[in-house]
């Protein structure tokens, strides 16, 4: 298993994904609308977005996530009242990373905020293709065959629930411990993404 190092744009924010390794967590390419809004309220599409929409996340649980530098620069924004909470550096709208609740076990980490080179290796192969039907271009035709969404389902629920038991939800850098945000969520409005 490896660390990750991790980097906004400009360097004020930095962390470590640590315990890494391509059977820890998974990694998925999530083409839906509202991963592409979060990136253009960010203006971070070139950052982000592949060429048909697609963003490249990591999943991992929270307490392999570490922010070492820059915690009062993150920020968080969610598209609804009940939506994902979407972390990112305020200092340059780099994304860092998705989460339902302190109470569900997962991080989504954008590729945008890992600064380590080996990552493409420590994080290994995509293991799905989710949302295809919302990608903005023609998809190949080898990821239009792995959109299937049951395979990837099962395997991230059964994640969860390990980390869930074996307390890996704890400590978030993204919650106390009484489960609030430790920055006050953004409601982003229909008309402004």
């Amino acid at each position: 298993m490896h660390d990750v190092e991790l980097s906004c744009r400009c360097g004020q924010v930095k962390g470590r994904a640590t315990s890494i390794d391509p059977r820890e967590g998974t990694r998925v390419v999530c083409y839906c609308k509202d991963c592409q809004a979060f990136a253009r309220v960010l203006e971070a599409e070139a950052s982000v977005l592949d060429a048909c929409g697609g963003t490249d996340i990591y999943q991992l649980p929270p307490a392999r996530l570490r922010l070492d530098q820059g915690q009062d620069r993150v920020r968080c924004l969610r598209l609804s009242a009940k939506g994902l909470y979407r972390w990112y550096a305020g200092c340059c709208n780099t994304p860092i990373g998705n989460t339902v609740s302190r109470g569900i076990p997962v991080v989504g980490l954008i590729h945008a905020f890992i600064a380590d080179p080996a990552a493409e290796t420590t994080l290994g192969p995509v293991r799905a293709y989710v949302n295809t039907q919302s990608a903005t271009g023609a998809l190949p035709e080898a990821i239009a065959r792995q959109s299937s969404l049951f395979p990837y389902v099962v395997k991230i629920v059964r994640k969860m629930l390990v980390w869930k038991l074996t307390g890996q939800g704890r400590p978030s850098p993204f919650f106390d411990p009484d489960g609030k945000p430790l920055s006050t969520p953004q409601i982003v409005a229909p008309g402004e993404r």
